[in-house]
C-alpha cells in the first residue's frame, strides 16, 4: 500500500471511530432497546484529511452500515470510484464499499467492533 493510500486509510479509520462514539452517546442517551429514528450528524468517512463534512443520518442506519466491515459512510461525490463501489444512496450521505483487497484489509484491520 502506497504511503498516500495508507494516510487515507488511517483517516477513514480515524472517522469511523469518531462516528461510532457519536452514535455510543446518542444511544447512552436512549437507553436499551429503543430505536433512533432521528437524523444526527455524522462525519464523512471519505479519509480524505481536509474532509469534515457532515453528514445526516438516523443511528440505526449508520448501525445498518456498520454490520459490514468494508462499508463506509461518506458525503456525496466523496467516493473513490478506483477502490470502491456505491452500494447505497441516500440524499445526505452514500454508502461505499471497498473493492480493492488491500483497501478491503485495511478497513477490517481497523473496524472497531471487530
Amino acid at each position: 500500500m502506497q504511503a498516500q493510500d495508507e494516510r487515507r486509510a488511517k483517516n477513514e479509520a480515524l472517522f469511523r471511530e469518531v462516528n461510532e462514539s457519536v452514535a455510543e452517546v446518542v444511544m447512552h442517551f436512549l437507553g436499551d432497546g429503543e430505536s433512533q429514528t432521528e437524523p444526527i450528524g455524522f462525519i464523512c468517512e471519505c479519509g480524505r484529511a481536509d474532509c469534515a463534512e457532515p453528514i445526516t443520518m438516523t443511528v440505526d442506519e449508520y448501525e445498518a452500515i456498520r454490520t459490514e466491515p468494508i462499508h463506509f459512510a461518506v458525503a456525496p461525490a466523496h467516493e473513490r470510484l478506483e477502490i470502491e463501489s456505491v452500494v447505497e444512496r441516500h440524499p445526505s450521505y452514500f454508502v461505499v464499499e471497498k473493492r480493492d483487497e488491500e483497501a478491503q484489509e485495511a478497513a477490517r484491520k481497523t473496524d472497531p467492533r471487530r
